[in-house]
């Protein structure tokens, strides 16, 4: 807004013109808000309650928010995930790879096996992208507060949703490195893996399953590994040996049976809650 006034100087009218800035409230941003909201919802949902959600969303905001969104390592999430260790039953991991669709809806309402987003980490972030900047910060107090100090708590870090670099070590894929590699650490006994049989190569070792799961399988707290082989009706040959590097990639001390299952049938055994033991 500004005010235009005039003076006169020695006969001459000069016009001065001033200025006045009104500054806005600050508050988080839309997309910082509802990102939040999305976090704690979920979690509410998983369920679990809202102050071990409150605790879950202050250790996971501390891991990227100011800091270089493209040099997040595992250190950065420690307290998050030694705040929220795996629960489910060790015996009923469930693996996948390009079968996200499939494996989730057969998950969803068992509780024979466990896909990693069926645990509440995994629950909460699936889908979701988020980083910070380097010394971002945000004052969320009203724009009429004096600043008391250069700490003043209502000064805080920013989540972004948008425009987040891709690189390497950026918070999402760091995130999701570690909780499969802790997930795989995690299962024992005899663990499972659905894989698309209509895919020239079901197995890809540079796949998350393939290239941070299968290396951190433990043998002999792991002693097997159930292919779940998704194809057509006319499915591909099923054995360990024929897909490709799976089986020198997986330790010689875990066993491996493959199962080939159409992916029809799968789907009847999620339309009729078929228990999981009689799908394959």
């Amino acid at each position: 807004m500004g005010l235009i006034k005039g003076l006169a100087i020695g006969g001459t009218v000069t016009i001065v013109v001033v200025v006045i800035i009104v500054v806005p409230t600050v508050l988080l941003t839309r997309q910082e808000a509802d990102f939040q909201e999305t976090f704690m919802e979920k979690c509410l949902k998983f369920p679990e309650e809202k102050q071990v959600c409150e605790s879950k969303w202050a250790a996971f905001e501390q891991a990227y928010v100011g800091k270089d969104e493209c040099n997040i390592t595992e250190e950065n999430y420690k307290l998050l995930f030694d705040q929220t260790p795996f629960k489910h039953p060790c015996g009923k991991t469930m693996f996948w790879s390009k079968t996200p669709d499939l494996v989730h809806k057969y998950t969803e309402k068992r509780d024979c096996l466990f896909s990693l987003e069926d645990t509440l980490l995994g629950y909460v972030l699936n889908h979701l992208k988020w980083c910070g900047k380097l010394g971002s910060k945000e004052y969320i107090g009203r724009s009429t507060d004096k600043l008391k100090t250069a700490n003043d708590p209502r000064i805080v870090a920013k989540t972004f949703t948008e425009n987040c670099q891709e690189c390497k070590l950026n918070p999402v894929d760091v995130f999701w490195k570690i909780a499969s590699t802790k997930f795989a650490l995690h299962a024992c006994d005899g663990a499972s893996v659905m894989l698309d049989g209509e895919r020239p190569e079901p197995y890809d070792s540079n796949s998350f399953f393939g290239g941070v799961e299968v290396p951190n399988l433990q043998p002999p707290r792991v002693n097997n590994l159930t292919v779940v082989l998704v194809n057509p009706e006319n499915g591909k040959n099923c054995t360990c040996e024929s897909l490709g590097n799976l089986r020198k990639d997986l330790d010689q001390k875990i066993g491996c049976t493959c199962r080939a299952v159409a992916k029809s049938h799968v789907e009847k055994c999620i339309k009729e809650s078929t228990p999981c033991g009689a799908c394959w």
